[in-house]
C-alpha cells in the first residue's frame, strides 16, 4: 500500500530512467518516481476491456501539496468517475486542442497582426502618398499602444488614452493617430471582421493647426541663424530644406546616389516620391555648398546623406523641432536684432510651413506660379483632366533652377546682412507685396497697387 513512508524510501532509479511502483488496493494508483529524485502520483485506467487503450492520469508531485492519502483520496474519487463513463483523459485532451485553436484564432485577432494586414490591403495596394508617415505612425505609437490586444479587446477608453498619451509627446502625432486608427477600425467593421468601432464618436484629440502660415524672410534668416547651434546633420538638414522646399522625408531620406554635384541636380525616383514620379530638382549654388560641407570628400559620399550612423537617414524630427525652438528662444533672448525681425518670439510654426514659405516667397519674387508647383513636385492638371498627366510632361528644369538660384540668393544676402547687424536690409529684401508697401510708406514714397 502506497503510504508517505513507502514513497520516501522507494530507491531512485538509473540516471535517465524512471520506475513506478503500484498500490495494491486501489487498482491503478501509483507513484512514479524519477532519477532526479522527483516523485509524482498518477491513475492508469481503461475505458474498456483489455483491447482499450490504458489511460494516464497525472494527479501530482508528492509534497506540497499532495500527500500519499490525498493522492490516494484523489484516485479513488478519478476512478468513481471512470466507471460512471467520464473519460477523463480524452476531456483534457480535448481541452487542450480547443485551448490551442482558441490560442491561434486569438493570434490572428491581435492588433498588431491585423494592423499589418490593413498596411497591405489598404495603403500599399492603393499606393498611398504617405506610405511612410502611416508606417511611421503604427510602428511608434500604435503597435505599442495596443500590443497584446486582440481588435475585440480595444475599447474607447483604451483609444482615448494611447491618443492621450501620444498627445503628451505631439498633438500632431495624436491626430494623425487618431485618423489612422479610426481608418483600421472602420476597414475591420466593412471586412466583417467587426460590427463596432471604438473610435466611434473619439473627436481628434486636437485642433488642426492653420495651413496658410507663411514664415516671412526676416522669419527664415531667424530660423537660419539660430540653427548654428544645433548638432549636424540637423543644421545642414534644416538649412536644406530652407533652400529648396522639399518634403522632410524626401530629404531626410535621400542617398548621396541621387544627386550629381558635378551637374548641379537632384533625382528623386518614382518610389521616393508623393506624387510617384520622378522629379529633377535644379540645386543651387547654395544647396550645393551645403552638401558639399556636409561631406567634403567625394569618395566617401555613399549611403544616407542626412544621417546619424551612417546606414539610414535622420529621424527624430518632434525633438528636433522642439530643440530648434529652444535655440529660436535662445537667439531671441541675446539678440536685438532678431527681436527687431520677429519680435519677442517667433508665432507658432511647423516644418512644412517651410516649404510654404518657398513657394509663396517665390511667388512673391514675380516667377510664375506653374514654376513654383513644379519644384514643389505638385502634380499640375490632375484635377482637370487624366489626360493632362498624359500629355502636359514638360518639367520646367530651366525655370525651376532660375527660382531657385534666386531664392537661394535672396536667403544668402538676408542672412550675410543680418549677421553685420543691417536690419533694414534684411526687411528691404523681403519679396512680400504688404512688405514694399511698408517700406515705401516709411521712405514717404507713393503706394500703388
Amino acid at each position: 500500500m502506497i503510504k508517505k513512508g513507502v514513497v520516501d524510501t522507494i530507491p531512485l532509479p538509473p540516471k535517465g530512467s524512471r520506475t513506478t511502483v503500484w498500490d495494491r488496493e486501489i487498482k491503478g494508483f501509483g507513484v512514479r518516481v524519477a532519477s532526479t529524485g522527483v516523485r509524482t502520483y498518477i491513475l492508469r485506467y481503461r475505458m474498456g476491456g483489455r483491447d482499450t487503450p490504458v489511460r494516464t492520469v497525472t494527479i501530482g508531485q508528492h509534497g506540497s501539496p499532495w500527500t500519499a492519502d490525498q493522492a490516494r483520496r484523489r484516485a479513488a474519487e478519478l476512478l468513481t468517475e471512470v466507471r460512471s463513463g467520464r473519460d477523463i483523459v480524452a476531456e483534457k485532451e480535448a481541452l487542450r486542442v480547443e485551448e490551442k485553436e482558441e490560442f491561434a484564432r486569438r493570434e490572428e485577432r491581435l492588433f498588431e497582426v491585423v494592423v499589418e494586414q490593413w498596411f497591405e490591403d489598404h495603403v500599399q495596394r492603393d499606393e498611398l502618398r504617405s506610405e511612410d508617415d502611416i508606417r511611421g505612425v503604427i510602428d511608434r505609437d500604435l503597435k505599442p499602444a495596443f500590443a497584446g490586444r486582440t481588435i475585440d479587446e480595444i475599447t474607447r477608453k483604451d483609444v482615448t488614452r494611447a491618443l492621450s498619451a501620444i498627445g503628451r509627446r505631439s498633438g500632431s502625432a495624436a491626430n494623425k493617430a487618431h485618423k489612422w486608427i479610426r481608418q483600421i477600425f472602420n476597414w475591420l467593421i466593412g471586412q466583417g471582421d467587426i460590427e463596432h468601432s471604438p473610435v466611434d464618436k473619439v473627436e481628434r484629440p486636437f485642433p488642426e493647426p492653420s495651413r496658410d502660415r507663411v514664415l516671412r524672410l526676416g522669419e527664415l534668416v531667424v530660423l537660419w541663424v539660430a540653427l548654428d547651434r544645433i548638432v549636424e546633420p540637423f543644421r545642414t538638414y534644416y538649412r536644406f530644406l530652407i533652400l529648396l522646399g522639399q518634403r522632410l522625408r524626401e530629404a531626410s531620406d535621400a542617398p548621396w546616389s541621387e544627386f550629381d554635384l558635378e551637374v548641379g541636380d537632384w533625382l528623386l525616383p518614382t518610389s521616393r516620391t508623393k506624387s510617384k514620379r520622378d522629379h529633377l530638382v535644379p540645386l543651387s549654388e547654395q544647396a550645393i555648398e551645403l552638401l558639399e560641407g556636409i561631406q567634403p570628400d567625394p569618395r566617401r559620399r555613399r549611403g544616407p546623406v542626412f544621417t546619424t550612423n551612417g546606414s539610414v537617414g535622420i529621424s527624430g524630427f518632434s525633438k528636433m523641432k522642439a530643440e530648434i525652438d529652444a535655440a529660436i528662444a535662445d537667439l531671441l533672448a541675446e539678440s536685438e536684432a532678431a527681436r527687431a525681425l520677429v519680435g519677442d518670439a517667433l508665432p507658432h510654426w511647423v516644418v512644412h510651413d517651410v516649404r510654404r514659405s518657398l513657394s509663396t516667397g517665390c511667388q512673391a519674387m514675380g516667377i510664375d506660379l506653374m514654376h513654383t508647383e513644379a519644384i514643389l513636385n505638385h502634380v499640375i492638371g490632375k484635377k482637370a483632366s487624366g489626360a493632362a498627366r498624359v500629355y502636359h510632361l514638360y518639367d520646367y528644369y530651366d525655370e525651376k533652377a532660375v527660382a531657385l538660384e534666386k531664392w537661394g540668393d535672396l536667403v544668402e544676402k538676408a542672412v550675410a546682412a543680418f549677421r553685420r547687424g543691417d536690419v533694414e536690409a534684411v526687411r528691404a529684401m523681403d519679396p512680400a507685396r504688404r512688405a514694399k508697401r511698408r517700406e515705401r510708406r516709411r521712405r514717404g514714397g507713393v503706394c500703388e497697387d
